[in-house]
């Protein structure tokens, strides 16, 4: 490298700003020296070197002045904060929990059901043979939980609910959210859901659609509905009355259960309270924006199931189950060999058109024909 290659690249390396009067009469001296040798080059040839090197710096710093990345501007926005899970919690109980009890299940395939049973606490079970075995999993660390809902052996959602207010006048509610079978909980808050009514019946039909019902003692049912997995809800319409129902104040009202999906259609249970007890089949095919009723079931007292799209089954004591093949346009008497001492209405959800669960105060039975024949299965932490 020569002499005047090492001044222009000093002068490159000084390029953010403009040359100095040091410089200048670095370079000067450094030609003037040029010019008392024999050797150096002859003194058109200096000024032609000044000249280029100044050149050089002033394109460099002009480049540098239009370069984005050093263009003065302000504080760059931060970026949204990556939602991050919190450990689960997880408490064993303290001795077999005492039947009768509380059970709430979720059943998303064939072989993997879930169980929220209610103790001296609220604890979470997972089987993956169909309830013949059960597993413990973490809960999320805060209280009230009451609902849960799968759509696998690992990624679920629980609702926390508080005290309602009044008469459902008001209630909050909290969405949690896992992907690794309770190991951690992702709060997601409950954006979209109005205060007013009471909620119940969290269901998700798969990762990104899912339901949650709301009611009151004075007023039309709704039944919120998330497409991002739970972050934000929207209401629907209120449910509208079906043939020989009329909603009005003191309890005369319609009540939302569990949603289950059929290709683009949606199918929920709905009770009404006149008195008696009715139980209405709706459907929506707008992803639940609004919902219409369908059918009435035969018998006010049992559950009503949706196997298929077309068969549903009302489960009682023998003798006494209903079902129909057609959506609900004509019922006939039901095989069901479905018994329970309970006078009360089980709860019942079908993995799909063959295995199916049925819990009344905590005990648990299997069905893996169509709930043709059921069997009893252990209850988890009893």
């Amino acid at each position: 490298m020569t002499f005047d290659e090492d001044d222009v690249r000093r002068a490159l390396n000084a390029r953010s700003a403009a040359p100095t009067p040091e410089f200048r009469g670095r370079l000067s001296a450094s030609l003037a020296e040029r010019r008392r040798s024999p050797e150096r080059m002859p003194s058109l040839a200096a000024v032609a070197a000044v000249v280029l090197a100044v050149v050089l710096t002033s394109v460099l710093i002009y480049m540098r002045a239009g370069s984005p990345t050093h263009v003065a501007a302000g504080p760059s926005p931060s970026p949204s904060p990556t939602p991050t899970g919190v450990a689960g919690v997880l408490t064993p109980p303290h001795g077999k929990i005492a039947l009768p009890a509380f059970a709430t299940l979720s059943a998303p395939s064939r072989d993997v059901v879930w169980a929220l049973v209610l103790g001296q606490d609220v604890y979470l079970y997972r089987s993956t043979d169909q309830g013949h075995s059960w597993e413990q999993r973490p809960l999320p660390p805060a209280a009230g939980i009451v609902d849960l809902s799968f759509v696998s052996d690992r990624e679920g959602w629980v609702s926390i609910t508080s005290s309602p207010a009044g008469q459902c006048e008001s209630q909050a509610v909290q969405i949690w959210h896992t992907t690794d079978a309770g190991a951690t909980w992702e709060p997601l808050g409950s954006h979209g859901i109005g205060a007013a009514q009471c909620k119940s019946a969290l269901s998700f039909v798969d990762p990104l659609h899912g339901f949650l019902d709301t009611s009151d003692p004075n007023g039309r049912p709704l039944i919120y509905h998330t497409s991002d997995g739970g972050k934000t809800w929207t209401a629907s319409a209120p449910l509208a009355d079906p043939p020989g129902f009329t909603t009005r104040t003191g309890g005369f009202i319609l009540e939302g259960d569990r949603v289950r999906s059929f290709g683009a259609t949606l199918l929920v249970p709905v009770v009404g309270w006149s008195g008696d007890r009715s139980m209405y089949a709706y459907a929506s095919t707008d992803g639940g924006a609004t919902w219409t009723y369908q059918a009435t079931s035969p018998n006010p007292g049992g559950t009503l199931a949706f196997i298929t799209a077309a068969h549903w089954l009302q489960v009682m004591l023998p003798g006494q189950s209903e079902e129909t093949d057609n959506g609900g346009t004509t019922w006939h008497a039901s095989a069901s060999d479905y018994d329970q001492a309970a006078p009360v209405a089980p709860q019942v959800v079908f993995a799909d058109d063959q295995v199916g669960y049925a819990t009344v105060r905590g005990e648990i039975k299997v069905t893996v024909d169509g709930g043709l024949h059921w069997s009893a299965i252990n209850t988890p932490g009893t």
